[in-house]
């Protein structure tokens, strides 16, 4: 009976290490939970063209559009955000303000989505020389707010 104790006790210690150990988590109230959860857009808000923040989440989406099309490019659209999410709906131009013309299909039809985690923006998804409106499912497969989409 006593080896059977000992056993429970063990167990009880180790289990009790387990969830002692630190993990990483975000306070409520803090400064961090603030700028996860409480964002700064409470509607659906077109980033303006000269904003940082526009320009900072079309740098994250660059280098995958420029390799696509071979040469630099520029974004002209829509590019609206809400809570943490940002969409962008447009074209891609390039250095001259043309249509950039991906492979393929031949376009310069550009779509991305972006989410703000703790570890700031990420790029959920994007698509560049696309024919159709394949991202109306975009809310349903990554749970964005539909409100971006109208």
């Amino acid at each position: 009976m006593n080896a059977l104790l000992f056993r429970f006790a063990v167990a009880c210690c180790f289990a009790g290490l387990l969830t002692a150990a630190e993990l990483p988590t975000v306070a409520p109230g803090s400064e961090e939970w603030k700028a996860i959860y409480d964002p700064a857009f409470e509607k659906p808000t077109e980033l303006p063209g000269d904003s940082e923040l526009r320009r900072d989440l079309f740098d994250l989406i660059r280098p995958k559009a420029e390799k696509l099309a071979g040469a630099p490019v520029k974004f002209q659209g829509n590019l609206r955000v809400y809570r943490n999410w940002a969409f962008f709906s447009g074209n891609s131009l390039d250095a001259n303000g043309k249509p950039v013309q991906y492979p393929e299909l031949q376009n310069s039809d550009t779509v991305a989505l972006w989410l703000r985690t703790q570890d700031g923006w990420k790029v959920v998804d994007f698509a560049a020389g696309h024919s159709d409106a394949f991202f109306i499912i975009w809310p349903e497969q990554y749970g964005m707010p539909a409100e971006l989409l109208k």
